[in-house]
């Protein structure tokens, strides 16, 4: 028997991405993504609810969220579903991540372009590591 997990959101950065750098040279890039889901009450009222998704880059795909993704970016990303949990202060905290494995630049608030195709399969062939 197969299984997935996979999920694939169209959204807007909510901000600049935090970018590091490991001790070992590994880049992590992470930002907030907005989508909105529409739901209808009844035939003339409409509700609009923002969800918020906490996701996460690696390697040479972050190298390329650090130059090309600013806060306004829309994307369209996949990836998979990554749940974590810790505690602060006595309190258990619950965190839910997308781990970023393709993305598809829409277009950016500050740099409007054609979409920009990345695929990590094929970037990690690159010697530069951007995809154009």
């Amino acid at each position: 028997m197969k299984t997935l997990c996979k999920i694939s959101l169209v959204g807007i950065v909510g901000k600049d991405p935090d970018v590091r750098t490991t001790s070992s040279g590994l880049t992590i890039a992470s930002f907030s993504l907005a989508t909105e889901h529409h739901k209808k009450k009844d035939s003339s009222d409409e509700s609009k609810t923002t969800q918020w998704h906490q996701c996460v880059s690696f390697g040479k795909l972050a190298d390329i969220v650090q130059l090309y993704v600013v806060k306004g970016s829309k994307l369209h990303i996949e990836g998979t579903i990554e749940y974590q949990q810790y505690e602060k202060d006595g309190v258990t905290k619950n965190v839910t991540k997308v781990i970023i494995q393709d993305m598809i630049m829409l277009c950016s608030s500050e740099r409007p372009q054609a979409a920009l195709v990345v695929d990590v399969a094929q970037t990690a062939q690159l010697d530069d590591g951007i995809p154009f």
